[in-house]
């Protein structure tokens, strides 16, 4: 799994990359056979004004060639991502198990057909 992160409104700190890359590890390696990207977006939406205004965006790109995103809006950066982290772990989860019940559901119409492919 290939990691690419991009920041807005502030730098890229090693201590922001350690922490993207040890929540995105941990969340996903159960599935990190199944992914082949995952883009990291942050930004700061108000500047200097404060707020809630720290974004995480989670771009995820599945090797079945569909795409899951998380974005989370925190007061604190390090919560953002780790909140997006675990959501993009269960939308992939979800996501995999869809595409296998999908390709499941192919075969059993396939092997109902006397093995011509039915499309409906």
């Amino acid at each position: 799994m290939r990691i690419f992160i991009q920041t807005l409104g502030f730098d890229l700190t090693p201590e922001i990359d350690a922490h993207v890359r040890k929540q995105l590890t941990r969340n996903l390696a159960r599935s990190s056979q199944h992914i082949i990207t995952a883009d990291v977006f942050l930004g700061d939406i108000n500047g200097p004004r404060g707020g809630v205004d720290k974004k995480a965006l989670i771009c995820i790109q599945l090797a079945s060639r569909l795409a899951v995103r998380s974005e989370v809006v925190n007061a604190d950066l390090y919560s953002a991502i780790a909140l997006a982290s675990r959501r993009a772990r269960h939308t992939v989860k979800r996501t995999l198990r869809r595409h296998t019940r999908m390709e499941k559901s192919d075969l059993r119409k396939w092997r109902q057909g006397g093995g011509e492919f039915l499309t409906s």
